[in-house]
């Protein structure tokens, strides 16, 4: 018998069905037809109807029509028939496949059992009936009045019956008996149930309006709510949740449904909010007016609310009940209707992504249209702007392995890349070859020419940019003049841009990218190259109108690249505690890989901030984090350097921070810029060498290049012009101008003044230190 909760607001059908039993049993017979949506509790009720019969007395015979047994022929009768006193299956005529149309038999038994006492027959999923037994039971029910016998059928309304079968349900002694989801009073009732729902009344009653609304009153989700809200102990919560057990019942309803009321939940669930019932009508391929009998059903059931699935817990268990090569044909098909009929790339390229993975799964290929990497590409180029930099990445990913031949628009893989920089910039890395094609091969006018200008810049790859850049021409569109600035901040040097922008150069490329999405490095270069141009208070409100115009708070790149810029300010500005804050998360965002060269600049942040506070040992722990050798050939790895020389100045590693001043000093002069308030290595390099015992002047050397030490050295040493070019490979011109700033810094006239200087300098305890 079922339990207290199965048979909740089911006692007047019960009723009914037990009053026309009594009539049985005074020999007026009769039929019921039980009918009600997969999941209303219809085998409860012919459950709870039997054992009540059995308690009276009565004899009980019952079948179970299956889907997989409807082309056996008397395959219900023979069940039946197998109940009776010296019954073995179905007539015997039946069996030897002689007089098949007999039907009385099921009649003439029945009656001969009845003699002696009421009987109840029950056959469940009567839809599923083979013919033969819908025939015998058809002539059953037009003689029930002179037997004492009771016949309820039960199965699902809507259906489409056989001949026989379908005399039989509307048979003048068939009473019908519907059942019907719960109402919310219900489903109060069902929860407060005891042992079905075991609440106590208060609660069920607080609880019923969203568990209706969450089931349709349907009682076989009913029960997979409960057990997923069981499940949820010790705490659990007040809204219902779609576990796995309401995901097996939400199937367990498909499974008794209509073919196509099935097709029509699983169409349903793949267009998702792309449904309109002339949508749904083309995906299944059938009228408008053949699909309403099967949204009425669905809605009978309790899956269906306004036209859609109730919710996305019964759209995520029709989708999970899908094998992954009906999953990958239903989304490629969804794919196709919407691209015909117009729909956004978004929209269509969200189906390819889903059918191309569903493929994979699978471990197939499968053809793609034509059509399908075009809007791919499309769809990408709309997620982008709307910062769904993920989503981007998936379409452009789908495209890429859909693709052959090589026939994929030009500079997708460039969006691809920069998608992916979005949410990890390591995973670039792989690109950087074909980014570097990419670039040779796009307009500098194009803007992702400029995107990968920039990723290239963060991974270091200054020369091919700096081609890029000299190759563009005269072109002054505002994406090449944006990349042309960050180079020239981020890597200056002889042939790349001249020397650093001035500010009022950076604010003009400012604002031209307040309302762009800019390659990444490009507006924390420019803030940055704000900064250290003394524009402290300028840097400090573009960093609030770009942090504003960009979703920096959307991917962890972003929110890292602000989150280090904003650390670069503070420390700037001397609020260490800040800074270190905003360096420490910038960090912890992207790993040092995926920061690329920028690593330098939350680095020399956290760096700056803990030799102030005098943490030592988080400087030294912040120092040993791996950073690229293509860093120092930027500016973030020059305030690398000299955020490494004052650590290592405060730890009493005077000679060792010494080179690293010296090596700011080089980096400049081969820059063509001087030390100034930002980027000063002449204050600590002093502070060094008075630790060392010695000072500036006692080191004349120290204010030469690196170029120029070696051409003052050899020079010294008695070399020619023409001697010193061959031995340095550089040509005898600029031998001459490295000997002119030589005697012009050291104050001297000759080569002999110099030998002097030389031997100076080695006799001198600071020998070395640079």
């Amino acid at each position: 018998m079922g339990t207290v909760g199965d048979l909740i607001r089911r006692e007047d059908p019960l009723r009914l069905l037990e009053g026309l039993l009594t009539d049985a049993g005074q020999g007026r017979g009769s039929a019921a037809a039980l009918t009600g949506s997969p999941g209303t509790g219809k085998s409860a009720v012919l459950r709870a109807l039997s054992a009540t019969a059995a308690e009276a007395g009565v004899t009980v015979l019952g079948a179970c029509a299956t889907e997989a047994e409807r082309g056996l022929p008397y395959g219900v009768v023979g069940q039946l028939l197998s109940g009776t006193a010296g019954g073995t299956g179905p007539p015997s005529g039946a069996r030897d496949g002689r007089d098949a149309n007999r039907p009385e038999t099921l009649y003439e038994a029945l009656r001969a059992l009845a003699a002696h006492r009421p009987v109840v027959v029950t056959v469940d999923d009567v839809h599923h009936t083979d013919e033969p037994s819908a025939r015998c039971l058809l002539y059953l029910c037009g003689r029930l009045a002179a037997a004492g016998v009771l016949l309820v059928l039960a199965g699902r309304p809507s259906s489409t019956p056989s001949l026989p079968l379908a005399e039989v349900l509307r048979h003048p002694r068939c009473v019908p008996v519907p059942l019907r989801t719960l109402s919310e009073d219900g489903v109060a009732e069902f929860l407060g149930a005891r042992p079905a729902g075991a609440m106590d009344a208060a609660t069920a009653r607080r609880l019923a309006p969203d568990w209706h609304r969450f089931t349709g009153g349907n009682p076989r989700l009913l029960h997979g709510v409960l057990a997923d809200h069981r499940d949820c102990g010790p705490v659990r919560p007040a809204r219902p949740v779609a576990g796995t057990a309401f995901r097996r019942a939400v199937v367990g309803c498909l499974r008794g449904a209509e073919p196509a009321v099935t097709r029509t939940a699983k169409a349903l669930a793949v267009l998702a909010d792309q449904v309109t019932l002339t949508l749904l009508a083309r995906f299944l391929g059938v009228p408008e007016r053949a699909v309403v009998p099967s949204l009425a059903a669905l809605e009978a059931t309790g899956l269906l609310d306004a036209g859609r699935l109730r919710h996305q817990g019964v759209s995520a268990a029709v989708l999970e009940s899908l094998t992954a090569e009906e999953s990958a044909r239903l989304h490629a098909h969804a794919a196709r209707v919407l691209y015909d009929t117009g729909a956004e790339p978004p929209v269509v390229a969200g189906h390819l992504v889903a059918a191309q993975a569903a493929r994979t799964a699978d471990g197939g290929t499968g053809d793609a249209p034509s059509w399908a990497v075009p809007v791919l590409a499309e769809a990408a180029r709309h997620a982008m702007p709307a910062g769904q930099a993920r989503r981007a990445a998936e379409f452009l990913r789908t495209a890429h392995r859909l693709h052959d031949g090589g026939q994929r628009p030009d500079g997708m893989l460039t969006t691809l890349a920069r998608a992916e920089w979005e949410s990890d910039p390591a995973s670039v890395i792989r690109h950087l070859p074909a980014l570097e094609s990419d670039l040779a091969a796009l307009r500098p006018d194009d803007g992702r020419w400029a995107e990968a200008a920039g990723l290239l810049l963060w991974h270091g790859r200054h020369d091919t940019v700096v081609r890029g850049a000299a190759g563009a021409g005269a072109g002054d569109g505002t994406r090449a003049r944006e990349v042309r600035t960050a180079l020239a901040h981020l890597c200056p040097g002889p042939g790349r841009q001249g020397p650093a922008p001035a500010p009022d150069a950076v604010e003009r490329v400012l604002e031209s990218l307040v309302h762009t999405l800019a390659p990444p490095p490009s507006v924390p270069a420019l803030l940055v190259a704000l900064l250290y141009a003394g524009e402290t208070d300028r840097a400090a409100r573009w960093r609030e109108l770009t942090g504003a115009a960009e979703p920096a708070g959307t991917t962890p790149a972003r929110q890292a690249v602000a989150a280090a810029t904003t650390a670069v300010l503070h420390v700037r500005t001397g609020s260490y505690d800040a800074g270190a804050g905003h360096a420490a998360r910038a960090l912890a965002l992207l790993s040092p890989a995926a920061w690329g060269v920028a690593v330098g600049m939350p680095l020399a942040a956290a760096v700056r901030a803990a030799t102030a506070r005098q943490a030592h040992e988080e400087a030294a722990r912040l120092l040993r984090v791996p950073v690229p050798d293509a860093m120092f050939r930027t500016r973030a790895g020059l305030h690398y350097l000299l955020a490494r020389g004052g650590h290592l100045l405060a730890a009493g590693r005077a000679r060792t921070a010494l080179a690293d001043f010296h090596a700011c000093r080089d980096l400049l002069a081969d820059w063509g810029e001087r030390s100034r308030d930002g980027l000063d290595w002449r204050t600590p390099a002093d502070r060094a060498l008075r630790r060392l015992g010695d000072t500036p002047d006692g080191d004349p050397v120290a204010v030469l290049t690196r170029a120029e030490r070696r051409v003052a050295l050899l020079a010294a040493a008695g070399c020619t012009n023409r001697a010193i070019a061959a031995q340095l490979y550089v040509t005898p011109s600029t031998v001459e101008q490295h000997l002119t700033h030589v005697y012009r810094k050291l104050r001297v006239r000759s080569r002999g003044d110099l030998a002097k200087l030389a031997a100076v300098r080695a006799a001198g305890p600071a020998d070395g230190a640079g």
